[in-house]
């Protein structure tokens, strides 16, 4: 990225997709021959532009749980695609069991198979354009270090 795009991302706003669609939009006027990125870049600019569906990363336990509540009652499809020791699960999500008092989390899923979420865990939930439906899925293990004195 040089300097000019830098100060547009950071100082002006600019996101990176308003950038890249400038870009593309200056080689169109120009007459220049688009490679197949670019086309594709502009399919799914397009796409993206009508709905408001978009990626949610690193969710917390609580968080993930109020953000699956709120799909589902928007009439979104949301699947779990967390593992156990059977592997995927690959169910879609019917609701979230939220308990504040137990710090506890269940996802439940069709057929009644419930699955704990784990404070131990970030989550991600993203949107499949093509199957229009989001996935559940665990971002990473993280934990706190400990000092040892």
């Amino acid at each position: 990225m040089n300097i000019r795009k830098m100060i547009q991302h950071y100082i002006l706003g600019e996101s990176l997709k308003e950038i890249e669609i400038k870009r593309i939009l200056n080689k169109i006027c120009q007459k220049s021959k688009l490679t197949s990125k670019e086309h594709n870049f502009l399919d799914l600019y397009n796409e993206t532009q009508l709905s408001n569906n978009r990626d949610y990363m690193l969710l917390s336990k609580s968080v993930v749980s109020t953000k699956i509540k709120e799909m589902i009652v928007l009439g979104k499809k949301v699947i779990c695609n967390l593992t156990d020791r059977d592997g995927k699960l690959g169910l879609e999500i019917i609701d979230v069991e939220n308990d504040y008092e137990k710090d506890s989390s269940v996802i439940i899923m069709k057929g009644s198979i419930k699955h704990n979420l784990h404070e131990k865990f970030l989550y991600n939930l993203i949107y499949n354009l093509k199957k229009d439906h989001y996935s559940l899925e665990e971002h990473d293990e993280y934990f706190e270090k400990i000092e040892a004195s």
